[in-house]
C-alpha cells in the first residue's frame, strides 16, 4: 500500500523524535560520565549521531525517499549503532569507563517498530549490530566478567525484536489481505466478477467528472439480454446464471481498456462507461458484442421467435460537457435501449447528440446481426 502524505509527515516526526530523544539522553549521560570523557561524548553525539538523524530527516524530503525508505533506515540505524560502539570503545580506552550498551537495543527497536523496518531489513540490522557488538566485546571486554552475559543479552534481545517484527509483518499482511477481500466483496458482483451497482456508479461518476473537466467524449452503453425471463423460465436459474456470466465475459472481451468501467446494473441489465470513443467506434463495439452472442449460439427456445439468446444495446455518445450529469447519459442510453427492443431486439440504437435529450431510433436491418 502506497504511503499517504500524512504517513510521510508522521514518519518525519518519528525521525525528529529520535533526535530529540538522543538530545535528552545527553543530559542524563553527562551526569554520570567522568569529566575527562565529556568532550569525546559530546563530539560523538553532536557530530556523529545527531547528524545521522538529520541526514535521514533531510532525505525524507527527497522524491525518492519512499522508494528507498527501508535501506535508508537500515543504513542510518547501523551508522548510529556503530557510532555508539565507538563511543563505548573510547570511554573504555580513555578512562576504563563501561559506557551502557542499552543504546544498541534502543536504536534497533526504534528501527524495527517505530520506523517500520520490514523483516528482511530487520534481520540485516540484527546481524550487523550483533557482529559489531561481539567484535567489540572480544577485543575489549568492556564489562569485565559480565561481558559475555551482556553480549548474550544484546544478541537475544535483537533476535526477539526480529521475531516480533516478523510476527507483526505476518499479521499486517493478513489484515491487508482481509481488507482487500472486503473491498472486493463490497464492490464486485459475485456472479459476474464485474462491478456491482454501487461500485459501478461510484467509478462511473469519477470517470464522468474527469471527462467533464477535460472536455472529452463519453460513451454510455446500456445492455440487456433479450427475452431473458422466458430463457430463465424455460432452462432454469442455473442456465440463466450462465447466460449472465456469458454477457459479462463478452463485455470484458469487447471493452478491454483499463479506463472502461463495466458493471452489472441490475438483473440481466449491464452498463459500460467508456471514455474517448468516437461515434463510429461506439457502433463497432456494439456490433462486436452482437457478433459475440451469435458466435456463442446459445438457444433460447423459450423466446416467442425461438431465436438464439441475444442482447439489445442502447448507446449515448457525446461530449461530457454537454451532459448535465451521468444520470442524464444513462437515461439517454436507456431510452435508446428501449428503441433497440422496439426495433426487433438483437440490435443497437444510438441516442441523439448529447446536446439533445431525445433518443434517435436507429436499429435498422444493417445494424441487426
Amino acid at each position: 500500500m502506497k504511503p499517504s502524505l500524512s504517513d510521510l509527515v508522521r514518519l518525519r516526526l518519528f525521525i525528529l523524535t529520535g533526535g530529540v530523544l538522543i538530545a535528552l539522553f545527553m543530559i542524563g549521560d553527562l551526569e554520570l560520565l567522568p569529566a575527562e570523557l565529556e568532550r569525546s561524548y559530546l563530539g560523538n553525539r553532536l557530530f556523529a549521531q545527531l547528524p545521522i538523524i538529520f541526514a535521514l530527516l533531510a532525505f525524507s524530503f527527497h522524491p525518492l525517499f519512499l522508494r528507498f525508505k527501508q535501506p535508508a533506515v537500515l543504513v542510518a540505524t547501523v551508522a548510529l549503532t556503530y557510532a555508539n560502539y565507538f563511543l563505548i570503545y573510547r570511554c573504555w580506552q580513555l578512562a576504563g569507563f563501561s559506557f551502557p550498551y542499552e543504546g544498541t537495543l534502543l536504536y534497533a527497536f526504534f528501527g524495527f517498530f517505530v520506523m517500520g523496518m520490514n523483516f528482511g531489513y530487520a534481520l540485516a540490522l540484527m546481524l550487523l549490530s550483533s557482529l559489531g557488538f561481539l567484535a567489540l566485546m572480544l577485543v575489549h571486554p568492556v564489562y569485565g566478567d559480565r561481558t559475555m552475559i551482556n553480549a548474550g543479552f544484546v544478541l537475544a534481545s535483537l533476535f526477539i525484536g526480529v521475531i516480533g517484527r516478523h510476527r507483526l509483518d505476518h499479521l499486517l499482511g493478513q489484515l491487508q489481505d482481509a481488507n482487500r477481500k472486503l473491498v472486493r466483496l463490497s464492490t464486485t458482483d459475485a456472479l459476474t466478477a464485474l462491478f456491482n451497482r454501487r461500485a459501478l456508479m461510484t467509478e462511473s461518476e469519477k470517470l464522468f467528472s474527469l471527462l467533464q473537466r477535460s472536455g472529452q467524449t463519453v460513451a454510455v452503453f446500456m445492455l440487456d439480454l433479450d427475452f431473458f425471463k422466458q430463457f430463465n423460465d424455460h432452462y432454469g436459474h442455473q442456465e440463466g446464471d450462465k447466460a449472465i456470466r456469458i454477457q459479462a465475459d463478452i463485455m470484458r472481451e469487447v471493452f478491454r481498456r483499463q479506463t472502461d468501467v463495466l458493471g452489472r446494473y441490475g438483473g440481466e441489465e449491464f452498463l459500460v462507461v467508456a471514455p474517448g470513443l468516437s461515434a463510429a467506434e461506439c457502433q463497432v463495439k456494439a456490433r462486436e458484442v452482437l457478433q459475440a452472442w451469435q458466435q456463442r449460439a446459445v438457444p433460447n427456445a423459450g423466446s416467442p421467435d425461438h431465436r438464439l439468446l441475444s442482447c439489445s444495446i442502447g448507446i449515448c455518445h457525446g461530449s461530457a460537457v454537454n451532459l448535465s450529469s451521468l444520470h442524464e447519459a444513462i437515461q439517454l442510453a436507456d431510452e435508446a435501449l428501449y428503441q433497440a427492443k422496439n426495433n426487433g431486439r438483437a440490435t443497437y440504437a444510438v441516442a441523439a447528440s448529447a446536446v439533445s435529450a431525445a433518443a434517435a431510433p436507429i436499429g435498422t436491418e444493417e445494424q441487426r446481426l
